[in-house]
């Protein structure tokens, strides 16, 4: 989930050229020794479309012209980053820009859109921190990213969206209230509260290690923390894990992925219910093996299924073939239906 990253938002460094401080250079005092001062009796208006361009008798300002219009269709080339909007409001003693109204910023990377782009910058000239405010929608790399609000702090590398924030790539969604990046030191990727994950591309589901024919699977818990560096998911408080097979609840899930990001083993900690058709289990730790299919439940185990209990120190199960070992110390109560019992009985008398 970390490739979520949305690079378009660090577009707005762009803004950085329009915060420098210039020293006036001997051009610059002849380019404005050339612009002389206009007379009512000296005005004439040349239209252009629907553009109105004041200019002095005599003057030809055609070429300035065109030169508006050629700006008015530019295209962005190739490494370039084209920002628009409706307003743009510079200050330099407050030291922050900003653009107002269906702000666009276009790189090579993606898209950011939203209502207002702030870029606030230091003393030295160098941006601090990008905010892009109402509806921000950004795009990259076949990634959507959406929020009411979103900032990238360039000191510390963070990258944060704010209010109904939700990450997607095809039809897997990452949401919650709240989701930061950091793009400095170890990478790492925190989502709270509310964090709820869905994987509903069922086709990549068997070939990750979830169980086959999981279909849609939904994960739910009060903060998700994604460690890239150490391939670590992990799910912190009130944890639900629903798909078609079954549902689980646990207070903490692990989940340590392969180096292509597929499912090496999962681990569920602390009063961990596990419901699957008429089986449910109950343990203090419960860890699935994905290579293997394989469940393995400790700490006070106990599987149910129907009236039958199953107790042990360890009980292990296969998904695939159904096959239950417990080992050691098993006990076994069964509660046989009337069919057996009358067969039991039979068998007794004879």
């Amino acid at each position: 989930m970390i490739k979520f990253l949305p690079q378009a938002l660090l577009c707005g460094a762009v803004l950085l050229s329009a915060c420098s401080k210039r020293e006036r250079s001997e051009t610059d005092e002849a380019e404005w020794a050339e612009i002389q001062p206009l007379t009512n009796a000296a005005l004439a208006v040349v239209a252009e479309g629907s553009r109105s361009i004041v200019q002095s008798e005599g003057e030809d300002y055609s070429a300035f012209i065109h030169r508006l219009a050629e700006m008015g269709t530019v295209d962005r080339a190739a490494g370039e980053i084209m920002i628009t909007g409706e307003n743009l409001v510079f200050d330099y003693e407050r030291r922050f820009v900003r653009m107002d109204q269906n702000v666009k910023v276009v790189d090579d990377r993606g898209t950011l859109e939203a209502e207002t782009l702030v870029s606030r910058f230091s003393e030295e000239n160098r941006v601090e921190l990008i905010e892009a405010r109402k509806g921000v929608r950004i795009i990259s790399e076949g990634r959507v990213a959406t929020s009411e609000e979103a900032s990238y702090d360039f000191p510390s590398g963070a990258i944060e969206l704010n209010g109904a924030a939700q990450l997607s790539e095809g039809k897997n969604r990452l949401s919650g209230e709240r989701i930061r990046f950091w793009l400095k030191g170890s990478r790492r990727m925190i989502c709270e509260p509310n964090a709820r994950l869905e994987i509903t591309d069922a086709t990549g589901l068997s070939k990750e290690g979830t169980p086959a024919g999981a279909g849609s699977t939904e994960i739910r818990s009060n903060r998700l923390v994604y460690d890239e560096e150490n391939s670590l998911v992990e799910f912190d408080g009130n944890v639900r894990l629903r798909d078609s097979r079954g549902a689980m609840n646990c207070a903490q899930v692990r989940l340590y992925l392969k180096e292509n990001h597929e499912i090496d083993w999962i681990e569920a900690r602390s009063e961990v219910i596990i419901q699957s058709d008429d089986r449910k289990a109950l343990a203090d730790r419960a860890t699935y093996y994905a290579d293997e299919g394989k469940f393995v439940l400790e700490g006070d185990p106990k599987v149910k299924q129907g009236q039958n209990i199953m107790t042990g120190d360890r009980i292990t199960f296969w998904q695939d073939t159904q096959r239950m070992v417990c080992e050691p110390n098993a006990r076994v109560l069964l509660y046989p239906d009337e069919e057996m019992k009358a067969k039991f009985l039979k068998d007794l008398n004879d």
